[in-house]
């Protein structure tokens, strides 16, 4: 489908133009014959990178331009919500009938205020807890929004954040009934149950513009889910390392995630020390700019020397602890090529758009207090792979596990790369989870009574899993 045939804006047509886009992806496709942009409510499961933020877009602006309406983009992260915002600047140039140009705001700080100056704004970009935060405190134009984006929608079924989002939808659907849902991720298994819910049609599709090749390391050698193999040069003695220096040796960039912020520094400081010597000279006095960024903006830290050592060198590491205008530095360095191998911890794979051509997971374990070490979730894994693979610039992409022996491969194979991700499961019901938002609801006026509070929670999406009785 070309972009000239769809049915919005001139001037939406003419920007998307100017950047190159002519033919619709697949999924594209699909959400718009689904009726996405003739209002219809939608559960668009497609990979990373191919163009679900797209269909967001133009659903936004087909909002904003034809209704007069307003929109408001759910993101699960701080970092996320911010990529977005700096990606919706570029409509500013657009005017609406009225000749004012499209504003789009953000906000994801202070959870104590109703932020009414956001009302001045057609696209309002923030946080689940922003928005839980807003609806509390009964922000005036929550009630004149059109339609709610909900990015990452998969997060339903995360032990802490997901309640918080089951919520926001809940309440949003509740105080607009007419505003139209466009529930986007890269896994959900179940996405039909999920669109049963939100009244929602649902699109799911494995099309990627760059193929996926999952496979499990041991020993020297990759073994893929298709049964091709390939030996890679053990010169570390750290498997990681060993497969992003094979990976670099063929033109590529690696991302390696690591289980916490300390191994993602340490990763890193082995990876500077083993790229060092592959460098071209322009390679390091350009990296050598960017590492004096570093030291020049921000506060002076330990973490930021060590930060801006490792990229002169070519290596990096990204996480929740350094400085934002830190890791901004360090994503568009990643993004431009110059940093080669990049180790994060796994916020990174639910948030910023950092595709490389090798992904690698060097432990499918995390430790948490009081639960000890347990095995990810094969959505998260899920999550880990859709990084892998640069559109325009990798033929394929390369997602892999390391196994420290042969049952532990044969059991990777088997759990992870040819296995479905889990279903969503509301994680509602738990006490301590569901006492906030219960005396939220009563707190922000949107229950009266008993009756109401029961009628409210009956909408849930647990309500809709389990039966109302369960309530």
């Amino acid at each position: 489908m070309n972009i000239r045939d769809l049915p919005i804006d001139k001037q939406v047509i003419e920007l998307l133009a100017k950047e190159g886009l002519d033919e619709l992806y697949p999924p594209q496709q699909h959400a718009i014959e689904a009726g996405v942009l003739n209002g219809k409510n939608l559960v668009l499961a497609s990979p990373t990178a191919s163009g679900k933020t797209l269909v967001a877009e133009l659903c936004i602006l087909q909002h904003v331009l034809e209704h007069r309406g307003k929109a408001i983009y759910l993101a699960p992260l701080r970092a996320l919500a911010s990529e977005k915002f700096k990606e919706f600047q570029r409509y500013s140039a657009i005017k609406k009938p009225n000749g004012d140009h499209v504003r789009a705001g953000i906000s994801t700080g202070d959870y104590d205020g109703s932020d009414p100056w956001l009302g001045r704004y057609d696209i309002i970009l923030c946080t689940n807890e922003k928005a839980d935060s807003l609806l509390r405190h009964k922000a005036p134009w929550m009630s004149e929004l059109t339609l709610v984006v909900a990015d990452e929608v998969h997060l339903l079924t995360e032990q802490e954040r997901g309640p918080t989002l089951e919520v926001v939808l809940t309440r949003l659907t509740e105080i607009n009934p007419n505003i139209q849902v466009l529930a986007l991720s890269a896994t959900v298994r179940n996405a039909e149950e999920v669109g049963s819910w939100l009244k929602a049609g649902s699109v799911t599709t494995d099309w990627r513009p760059v193929p996926l090749r999952e496979g499990i390391y041991h020993d020297n050698q990759v073994q893929f889910r298709d049964g091709a193999s390939r030996a890679i040069l053990s010169g570390t003695k750290t498997p990681s390392l060993d497969i992003a220096l094979d990976v670099l040796s063929t033109g590529g960039q690696a991302l390696i995630f690591t289980e916490t912020r300390r191994s993602a520094v340490e990763m890193g400081r082995k990876a500077s020390v083993a790229v060092k010597s592959r460098l071209s000279k322009p390679e390091e006095r350009a990296l050598s700019t960017i590492a004096e960024r570093i030291l020049s903006t921000g506060e002076k830290t330990r973490l930021g020397e060590a930060l801006a050592m490792q990229v002169a060198a070519g290596a990096g590491f990204h996480h929740a602890g350094l400085a934002g205008i830190h890791r901004g530095i360090v994503e568009d360095a990643f993004r431009d090529g110059r940093i080669k191998v990049l180790a994060a911890t796994p916020t990174l794979a639910a948030g910023v758009n950092l595709p490389a051509r090798a992904v690698v997971i060097s432990s499918y374990e995390r430790y948490e207090a009081g639960y000890g070490r347990y095995p990810i979730s094969v959505l998260e894994y899920k999550q880990f792979c859709g990084r892998a693979g640069r559109p325009k610039y990798d033929k394929f992409g390369e997602a892999l596990l390391i196994a420290r022996n042969p049952d532990e491969a044969e059991w990777l194979m088997e759990n992870y790369v040819l296995a479905q991700p889990e279903k969503l499961w509301s994680k509602l019901a738990a006490e301590r989870v569901l006492r906030p938002h219960v005396l939220s609801t009563v707190a922000a006026g949107y229950a009266h009574s008993e009756e109401g509070l029961y009628n409210f929670f009956a909408r849930t999406f647990y309500a809709h899993q389990y039966g109302p009785r369960l309530i």
